[in-house]
């Protein structure tokens, strides 16, 4: 096994230094300034895409939804009649009086919205006719008639309708019977014994004032003990219809509300786009007229109860919100800005080439010694490795094992465990790992001994499980203890090199930036009223990118610095805390910070929970949408941990970005990078994460944000802190 081989990560910063020293071709700035142009219209291409494809999906469930409410209501008006077939034929004489009360209770109106009525048609025979009229009259309705007038073979009269208002009235004692499009459907109500829906019909209820179309559902209520197996036993045993007029305005209007506000559709009765056969046009409905042609349009035809209804869908203009179509003009208007603001500074980065080669080369050195320091650590690793298969003998070992067990590769090669381990071979499991800490007997070729710490882990390869067993001779423990501290010494003076460089690279980085700060001062200074409009808005926004620029180098110091422990665990009174971080934080005059409930005292690292409580605190002001917000801290103490809570009433956070909030450099919004890193919560996360702790986001689009900081309260030192308890 080769232990020579250069760490990744000193080889990755060298080569990032050389490459920032490498940046100095114009021609390199225009070639990224033309992919990252190529790169923006993409983005904006498929953003536009994928809103499209949106709608188109939004569309289509919409009109599917719909498509569904008008049959699923049409079903339910199905079930009301029958209700009123059943009430029928459960009694010899329905009366007046008991259909009316079968109507109220049911409350048809109010749990069936969009029904003008249910009511009872008899057929009445030529020689009943005036006997019927006259028992009419006799329940108190003097002026009953049966019309139109006219002799034919035998009529209909509609006998009840609830509700009776002055509408309904109008239809009472009407023969539906001698208008044909009511006749095809009762006919084939009876010829089928099922719900039938009539044509386009002009309800009798209908005034001069606000005509709607209409239509009917009869359903045929036959005598008990009359067959009606066939056609013509149902046209003998038929005694009349219960049925329900629409007006079919007020239908789809009511079923329209809650499914399609966005979406016009008109509805003909049949398969054919004639005028006659249309049933409801909404646009009509809603005195809207179509000045344009819509972006999604489709087609549904409905069978229904014995007609055909053919439903044509057209979005209206704004079925794609102005949020939406704003969406893909962002994506290409922050995409214009980041590739102008890529070029202004790699062009920048040219200028100070020979700051950035001493920069490498100084890196280069520091880093190649931290290399080889590192690289002796790797090269004392020398424990003996054993891989075995799933029989238990081995398949691979490295030199080290090989001069363990003075054994060739030949030799080691499908050995048993059992001959590696002798007699202490029963308490190795390579099924189940292991943590090293138990002392084994290993056997070697001649048969000498040495004892050994095993750990020991497997994985499967295909079908095969491998187990990997690393062997540590416990004689030399005093030496690789040793070793050991030497180790953490060296990677504690490693650790102060790093941060001696981090300040290093920020204070000459600065350099360049002051640089191009007090050139463009000079340039102002220099023109003074005479420079045009657009270069000052230019010089301006050079400004803002020099600004941002140093605050990101704070923070990215602050960052490489979250976590060190220069603080001492002391009893902290957390109420106070946040009351002085309160009165320290600048904010609106009508924003509130407010502490619920008792915050807890407990033995802690005061600095980094002030640390992060103070910029859970100012995130939430800097990213609050009004001055009159609310921020709140609270925390619940639980048996290993507390959990500080800090939330605001402000706009969210939407569901897609809440795992990108904790990333460095990441901010929500176009616009914060004027006055944001981006690298607060990072911080934050860093710093918890390093003791032992966790921060969770919850948060709803326009229901404010909930922090939830999970505060340990035995604190994981760092591998610095734990070194010095060590030594001390």
């Amino acid at each position: 096994m080769n232990t020579n081989k250069t760490l990744p990560i000193s080889n990755r910063r060298i080569r990032h230094a050389k490459d920032f020293a490498a940046f100095h071709s114009p021609t390199l700035a225009w070639v990224i300034l033309a992919i990252s142009l190529a790169v923006t219209a993409i983005a904006w291409y498929l953003s536009s895409q994928y809103i499209r494809e949106r709608a188109t999906d939004r569309f289509q469930f919409r009109v599917n939804e719909m498509v569904i409410s008008i049959e699923q209501r049409m079903l339910e008006y199905e079930q009301v009649l029958r209700g009123g077939v059943g009430l029928m034929e459960a009694s010899d004489d329905v009366s007046r009086d008991e259909w009316r009360t079968y109507f109220e209770n049911a409350r048809f109106q109010e749990y069936y919205p969009g029904i003008q009525g249910v009511g009872f048609s008899r057929v009445v025979d030529q020689d009943e006719k005036e006997s019927f009229v006259e028992s009419i009259r006799a329940e108190g309705f003097p002026n009953f008639n049966l019309y139109p007038e006219g002799e034919r073979d035998f009529y209909t009269s509609i006998v009840y309708l609830e509700p009776f208002d002055w509408r309904n009235q109008r239809a009472f004692g009407f023969d539906m019977y001698s208008e044909a499009t009511r006749r095809a459907a009762m006919d084939t109500a009876i010829n089928t014994g099922q719900p039938t829906i009539s044509g386009v019909v002009r309800l009798v209820q209908e005034t001069d004032d606000d005509v709607q179309r209409g239509f009917l559902l009869y359903l045929p209520v036959f005598e008990n003990d009359q067959p009606r197996q066939t056609s013509e036993q149902r046209n003998e045993a038929v005694i009349g219809f219960v049925y329900a007029p629409f007006r079919t305005r007020d239908l789809m209007m009511g079923i329209r509300k809650s499914n399609l506000p966005d979406i016009d559709f008109t509805v003909y009765d049949g398969t054919d786009k004639d005028e006659a056969d249309l049933l409801f046009d909404s646009r009509q409905a809603s005195a809207a007229e179509a000045t344009s042609t819509p972006d999604f349009v489709m087609t549904k035809t409905l069978p229904l109860r014995g007609r055909d209804w053919t439903i044509h869908f057209a979005s209206q203009p704004n079925f794609i919100s102005g949020g939406e179509s704003a969406i893909s003009l962002a994506v290409a208007f922050v995409g214009l800005l980041v590739d102008v603001l890529l070029f202004l500074v790699i062009g920048s980065i040219g200028r100070q080439q020979r700051q950035a080669e001493k920069i490498a080369v100084r890196m280069t050195n520091e880093f190649e010694k931290a290399q080889k320091q590192f690289q002796a650590v790797c090269d004392t690793a020398n424990d003996p490795i054993v891989l075995l298969d799933q029989s238990k003998h081995v398949v691979y070992g490295n030199p080290a094992a090989m001069e363990a067990f003075r054994m060739s590769e030949e030799q080691l090669l499908g050995t048993s465990i059992d001959r590696l381990f002798g007699n202490s071979t029963s308490a190795i499991d390579p099924d189940s790992p292991t943590s090293g800490q138990d002392e084994k007997q290993c056997v070697r070729e001649d048969g000498s001994s040495f004892p050994a710490k095993i750990s020991n882990s497997y994985w499967h390869d295909g079908d095969q499980q491998i187990t990997a067993i690393v062997i540590r001779d416990v004689t030399e423990q005093k030496r690789a203890d040793a070793l050991i501290q030497q180790h953490i010494t060296e990677l504690r003076r490693s650790n102060r090199d790093l941060d001696a460089f981090a300040y290093i690279a920020s204070h000459d980085l600065r350099s360049p930036l002051r640089n191009i700060k007090h050139l463009a001062d000079w340039v102002v200074e220099d023109t003074g009223d005479n420079l045009p409009a657009e270069s000052a808005d230019h010089l301006q926004t050079l400004r803002q990118c020099v600004g941002r620029m140093e605050q990101l180098l704070d923070d990215l110091l602050q960052y490489s610095r979250a976590g060190r422990v220069h603080d001492r665990l002391t009893m902290v009174d957390t109420n106070e805390l946040v009351t002085k971080i309160s009165g320290m934080m600048s904010k609106p005059a009508s924003m509130q910070i407010r502490i619920e409930g008792d915050l807890p005292t407990f033995r802690t690292l005061k600095t980094p929970l002030e640390t992060c409580l103070r910029n859970l605190i100012g995130n939430a002001i800097k990213h609050h949408d009004r001055e009159d917000g609310k921020v709140s801290v609270s925390a619940l103490e639980k048996e290993d941990e507390i959990e500080f809570v800090v939330a605001d009433d402000g706009p969210g956070i939407d569901t897609r970005f809440q795992d990108k909030v904790f990333e460095i450099f990441r901010t929500l919004a176009p616009s914060d990078w004027k006055n944001s890193s981006g690298m607060g919560l990072s911080i934050i996360k860093k710093t918890v994460e390093t003791y032992g702790g966790r921060i969770e986001l919850q948060s709803e689009l326009g229901q404010g944000t909930r922090f939830i900081l999970h505060w340990p309260r035995e604190m994981v030192m760092p591998l610095e802190s734990l070194a010095e308890a060590v030594e001390a």
